[in-house]
């Protein structure tokens, strides 16, 4: 049965001219109607000539009007579909179009239609509305521009850091190699102060092998992405097996909430718990044993906790501490890169998720990741 709001509505746009212009002035930016019986008659509203520019009083009501001004492909497209609307009315005519406007910049319009017909089935007329979509078009056509230029240096970014950091190491390991080797021949022949420059020498070469291998590492994250179904009780088995000697060392208390399969990048995960659980062994509180207990929840995707009872982070560092070469402690105390916590990040990143942490200093951190694929 007829709702009766709709046969009023009807009704309205039959007897109130002014029902008709709200709704092909307020909602569509071009409204035409089109005689297919004599297809070179075409009625087309004022808003659809002042759209593109020009002054409805002298553009013809003709379909050839329009055809002059439009894209020739997209003209063979728009037929095309026609052409197709008209044979089965369940393929919609519908598609962006674009037009020279009368100062010559190109408008892009989305041009709908419907193909009415008489008893028989012959398509007879058919209704069509324009929508201006150009803003929206020019948009997405700089954001895609941008995307690229982002994509290309970020590219360019990434092979840099390798081959700097592929570079660097060759003169590093010769420092090593020639400060080992005068202490290992020479040590005993060489002053005492000579061979703690050495000494040095030597552990500022490993280190710094250590930084170039840390960004490596990061510069190769995501280059081999493989998304697959992981479940995560494996994975973490398979993350404390390569912790095991840390584990046993500090005697560190590792206990494991319910955690879900999902879908994800299962090597990157991996070294995401890795790290996290690779910092609460370490950044512990002198003789006190490690309490770490892992958990996930269905929320925002999923959101993974790792608690620790470590040394904690204090409140202006809690964002910081995510950005490259961050370092909090003393190297002489915790020995790292600064790099680790980069790297979770930019792996939360290609989860589409996020990475934070709560902590409160001198108790302990819960740093917390999301994953949404």
């Amino acid at each position: 049965m007829e709702h009766y709001l709709k046969k009023e509505l009807y009704d309205l746009i039959k007897t109130d001219d002014s029902i008709f212009s709200f709704i092909q002035e307020g909602s569509l930016d071009g409204l035409w109607y089109w005689d297919l019986e004599n297809p070179e008659n075409e009625w087309m509203n004022e808003k659809f000539w002042t759209e593109l520019g020009y002054n409805p009083n002298e553009m013809p009501h003709k379909s050839d009007a329009w055809q002059n001004i439009i894209n020739k492909d997209d003209l063979n497209t728009a037929l095309e579909n026609f052409n197709k609307h008209c044979e089965d009315s369940n393929h919609p005519y519908d598609q962006v179009v674009r037009y020279k406007h009368k100062d010559g910049s190109t408008v892009y319009i989305r041009c709908r239609g419907l193909v009415i017909r008489n008893s028989l089935g012959t398509p007879i007329r058919m209704l069509g509305a324009h929508n201006n979509i150009t803003k929206i078009m020019t948009t997405t056509t700089k954001l895609k521009e941008a995307n690229k230029m982002l994509a290309e240096k970020n590219k360019e970014l990434e092979q840099f850091a390798y081959i700097a950091s592929h570079d660097l190491q060759e003169p590093v390991n010769t420092i090593q190699s020639f400060a080992d080797l005068l202490l290992q021949d020479y040590g005993n022949d060489i002053e005492k102060e000579a061979s703690i420059y050495l000494n040095y020498i030597s552990v500022s070469a490993k280190r710094m092998k250590s930084l170039i291998n840390s960004l490596l590492d990061y510069s190769k994250l995501g280059e081999n992405k493989n998304l697959s179904n992981i479940n995560c009780d494996e994975l973490l088995k398979n993350v404390l097996i390569d912790l095991d000697k840390k584990i046993k060392n500090s005697k560190a208390i590792i206990k494991i909430g319910s955690l879900p399969k999902l879908k994800g990048y299962e090597t990157e995960l991996g070294l995401l718990f890795l790290n996290l659980i690779g910092n609460a062994i370490k950044f512990q509180k002198q003789n006190i044993r490690p309490q770490i207990f892992i958990d996930a929840k269905k929320e925002n995707g999923w959101t993974f906790s790792i608690t620790d009872n470590g040394i904690g982070i204090d409140e202006p560092y809690k964002e910081k501490i995510f950005s490259m070469f961050q370092r909090l402690n003393n190297r002489s105390e915790y020995e790292g890169t600064g790099i680790g916590l980069a790297h979770c990040k930019k792996i939360a990143s290609m989860h589409n998720g996020n990475i934070w942490v709560q902590s409160e200093l001198g108790v302990g951190s819960t740093f917390y990741f999301n994953i949404k694929v």
